[in-house]
């Protein structure tokens, strides 16, 4: 059966004010809304990334069934919040709460799910609850960073994320912009089809990141669609980028921040919601050190005189606590799982 809750008292029971955004097409598909409830018995389960998928079959008061789509977090995101594939099996009658789909479809990006036996799995949570970023933790890595030498070259949780996917930034767009945004087709988002984005998209993202010294170069890896950046330290050679999507990358160091200036960048998306880029643009990024080595602040600056009458600003933080380390993603589509 299907019933709708005021959204503002989910808000409050469920997670206290947070509320994360579908992503990935999530804008186009769902009502963030309009909140709802089904309860149903699982007749699929999709348990790879971007996100995890559900079939449930659900009876209305008539007793006819209806087959809904539901979708939620990434398996690295659940498996943190505890959530493992073994709580769940074809056959288990389940109750789902969440963001309902747009024009009556019967779909729905999924917040929290209860089984039978009345246990609540939480499907969605802030970083602070997925990586335990509490101030007892804080503290110990301060501590812990006082005797080691504070740098960049370890794994970095998140913590503020510019969220451009939320669909609430507004670009200076050139006409030109805007009429390539308009054209935008959100059930063509490369991410359906587990196509990995390149900067700056890539860059807005809610899981860990590490830098590796390789001498000439540093490697940033990001953990959402196992994306690689290639930052050469020394100029000379080819400017050929290594990975197209994420353009060819320079950098320097000014006390303990890393410049980045990144151009010939091979992605036409600055978010993961059609706004253009094009191949003018230029990105400046600096990430700067916190003294006590457990921050790491980001500002970006997206040059791109064909689609923005301006700089385009974003910035960000992520957080380090020892211990975290980058999970494999392996992107499939559903008929490949």
């Amino acid at each position: 059966m299907m019933r709708l809750i005021p959204t503002a008292i989910l808000f409050c029971v469920l997670f206290a004010g947070f509320r994360v955004n579908a992503h990935h097409a999530g804008a186009g598909l769902y009502d963030r809304n309009t909140v709802g409830e089904i309860k149903g018995d699982i007749s699929t389960i999709f348990w790879r990334n971007p996100h995890v998928r559900l079939g449930i079959v659900v009876s209305s008061e008539s007793g006819e069934a209806q087959e809904w789509q539901v979708e939620f977090g990434s398996v690295n995101t659940v498996e943190r919040l505890g959530v493992s594939r073994d709580k769940l099996n074809v056959g288990d009658q389940v109750t789902i709460s969440g963001d309902l789909g747009r024009n009556g479809r019967p779909v729905m990006f999924a917040d929290a799910l209860t089984l039978s036996t009345g246990e609540e799995l939480v499907l969605q949570a802030p970083s602070a609850q997925r990586y335990g970023l509490t101030e007892n933790a804080l503290s110990d890595a301060r501590a812990v960073d006082s005797e080691l030498r504070a740098d960049i070259f370890r794994v970095w949780l998140p913590g503020e994320r510019p969220n451009t996917g939320a669909g609430t930034t507004e670009y200076p767009l050139t006409d030109v912009g805007l009429a390539a945004q308009l054209q935008w087709d959100a059930a063509e988002d490369p991410a359906l089809r587990c196509i990995p984005p390149g900067v700056p998209t890539a860059m807005d993202n809610p899981y860990p990141i590490e830098f590796i010294d390789q001498g000439d170069t540093i490697v940033m890896r990001l953990e959402e669609w196992d994306g690689v950046r290639t930052i050469n330290m020394n100029a000379a050679g080819s400017v050929e980028p290594v990975q197209p999507r994420m353009g060819y990358s320079t950098g320097r160091w000014e006390g303990d921040s890393l410049i980045v200036n990144t151009s010939n960048i091979g992605w036409r998306y600055v978010d993961d919601l059609g706004t253009p880029q094009s191949e003018d643009a230029v990105i400046m990024e600096r990430f700067t050190l916190s003294s006590d080595g457990t921050e790491l602040d980001w500002h970006a600056e997206i040059a791109d005189p064909v689609n923005f009458t301006e700089p385009v600003v974003m910035t960000g933080t992520w957080i380090w606590i020892p211990g975290h380390e980058i999970k494999p993603f392996n992107c499939a589509l559903p008929d490949e799982g």
